[in-house]
């Protein structure tokens, strides 16, 4: 009598909004000159690998037919559309506009609280390489989500060749470019600034690839961008993305656009603008697009493209709070703190930087949510492994958490900033005796609390072989007694373990307290976010801390 998990039956006044909604924007991709097409629910693996992938492998359904070729349900429509284009149109027309609607489907992990069938609309544009090309599809955006009767949105605008050309100049490409398209996509400085401190580079291209990070907001942030600035490329995205906006101001709809240098897509085939809406009603894009010019090439034409997907269920679901008052857009910012020495440091910092929030410390109190009136902030406490849940799915603007937590939960969170403290390791101990397993990368038992970070430290990192036992306990227990033949924990003293008989044979991550932020609030609350990041930075910098 039950769905599957990750899928839902829609019916009633949801399914008639869903369906007008649909009807409504195909009409007005009509009348910008778009005709719709329907492409296969599944398409061959190929389609979606490689330099085409926009999804994972292990996110992707995957079946066989009975010739034994490995097929897919879409993640995506874009290759597919892509696919067909260059099979049936891209000769007869230099110029092909599609749109489409359908559902896509993504094996996301479980209990992410995301739907794995979602139904998408969306539009392509083949054959144009202009900025007017664009500029249009920016403005359909804009007129879809105000169609629908969309009250707060924007629409952030970045380019992926300002970032590539920072690349080129300090001659990183390949695997390291691709981390680092991560980190700073993840808005994660200093773990970005880990990956090329020991690259051999002109300080000044560090300085200009780190910066990345912080060149969101208005229009102004362009001039900024262009700071340093030499290469060709890099100039050339940014008087690109100048354009855009001219274009969005001729048309009037300038006050909706923003634009994020960092915003990196993590879709293999972007290699011009990308663009994202956002909306406070809800903690996720409801909307994403950008330009491949080099996809079509996968299937035999050099053509220049771009397109858009637009979520109808995520759009349903933002309509629904916005009607329903359920927006969090209320002028607060809110921060969801981990319970503990974490959070009473964190509040020291924060009453450093102004916010009052005396009545936190009242060990009597019942209240859940502590409210500074004057600087319009919210603090509630949770749980650790709890914190990156409120701040991914936006009930919660801004939170801090252990890195150890945020490595095991893999939320979809901008990490921003480490505020220093809490400092430990995520170690894998044993007796000594243990060592030589791990020089041999033998077949060995780990008892853990974090299965996640356990397992991608064994697999991507030592390459070996290993049985995880999950634990919620004493973890130094398991070797002792023989359930295991190591342990992968947090270390801090090594007091524990060394009276236990235990070592400390390999050092995984060093760990400390991360801020991390929602990725709707650090576009819709851009300057207040920065403003207080800087601010901490000051503290730290300034050695004034607990």
């Amino acid at each position: 009598m039950h769905t599957p998990e990750g899928v839902r039956d829609i019916y009633g006044n949801d399914y008639e909004r869903k369906l007008r909604l649909q009807l409504e924007f195909l009409q007005i991709l009509r009348n910008y000159g778009y005709r719709e097409i329907d492409t296969p629910s599944f398409e061959y693996f190929d389609v979606y690998s490689g330099e085409i992938g926009t999804t994972p492998s292990d996110e992707l359904y995957k079946f066989f037919d009975k010739d034994n070729n490995t097929l897919v349900l879409r993640p995506d429509f874009t290759p597919g559309v892509a696919r067909a284009a260059a099979k049936y149109f891209v000769d007869d027309n230099v110029h092909v506009k599609l749109s489409y609607s359908g559902n896509v489907f993504s094996n996301s992990r479980s209990l992410s609280g995301k739907l794995k069938e979602n139904t998408e609309l969306g539009a392509e544009y083949m054959g144009d390489s202009t900025v007017e090309a664009d500029g249009e599809m920016i403005a359909m955006a804009v007129e879809l989500l105000q169609s629908a009767g969309l009250k707060d949105f924007q629409i952030c605008i970045g380019n992926a060749g300002y970032f590539k050309g920072l690349c080129e100049e300090a001659e990183i490409d390949g695997e390291l470019e691709m981390s680092l398209r991560d980190e700073i996509g993840n808005k994660n400085r200093f773990a970005a600034a880990n990956l090329i401190k020991n690259i051999e580079m002109l300080e000044s291209h560090s300085d200009k690839l780190l910066r990345c990070v912080e060149l969101f907001g208005d229009v102004s942030v362009l001039d900024r961008a262009l700071v340093g600035i030499s290469n060709e490329r890099s100039k050339s995205a940014i008087e690109r993305l100048r354009s855009v906006y001219e274009k969005a101001q001729d048309k009037g709809i300038n006050k909706y656009i923003t634009f994020d240098l960092s915003m990196l897509s993590k879709y293999n085939y972007y290699t011009g603008i990308i663009f994202r809406a956002y909306t406070p009603s809800l903690g996720e894009a409801v909307l994403k697009g950008g330009r491949y010019d080099n996809l079509l090439s996968k299937f035999g034409h050099d053509t220049p493209a771009l397109g858009f997907t637009l979520s109808l269920d995520s759009l349903g679901t933002a309509l629904s709070n916005e009607e329903s008052g359920r927006t969090k857009d209320d002028g607060y910012l809110t921060f969801a703190l981990t319970k503990g020495r974490l959070a009473d440091k964190t509040i020291d910092m924060l009453e450093k930087t102004g916010i009052c929030l005396s009545e936190i410390n009242d060990k009597d109190s019942r209240k859940l949510i502590f409210t500074d009136e004057i600087n319009k902030v919210r603090v509630f406490l949770a749980k650790g492994p709890d914190v990156p849940a409120y701040v991914e799915h936006g009930a919660a603007d801004i939170g801090v958490v252990g890195e150890d937590t945020i490595l095991e939960e893999g939320r979809k969170i901008y990490e921003v900033m480490d505020l220093e403290f809490g400092k430990c390791r995520m170690c894998i101990a044993g007796p000594e005796s243990a060592r030589e397993l791990l020089q041999h990368h033998e077949m060995i038992k780990v008892a853990t609390k974090y299965p996640k970070i356990t397992r991608d430290y064994f697999q991507n990192v030592k390459h070996q072989t290993v049985d995880i036992i999950k634990l919620n306990g004493s973890i130094e227990l398991a070797p002792i007694v023989g359930l295991s033949d190591v342990i992968c924990d947090i270390v801090e003293t090594g007091s524990t373990l060394k009276e236990n008989g235990l070592v400390v044979l390999e050092e995984v991550v060093p760990l400390s307290a991360r801020v991390v932020v929602n990725t709707v609030s650090m576009r819709m609350h851009a300057y207040r976010i920065n403003k207080l990041i800087k601010e901490l930075d000051e503290i730290i910098a300034s050695g004034d801390t607990i």
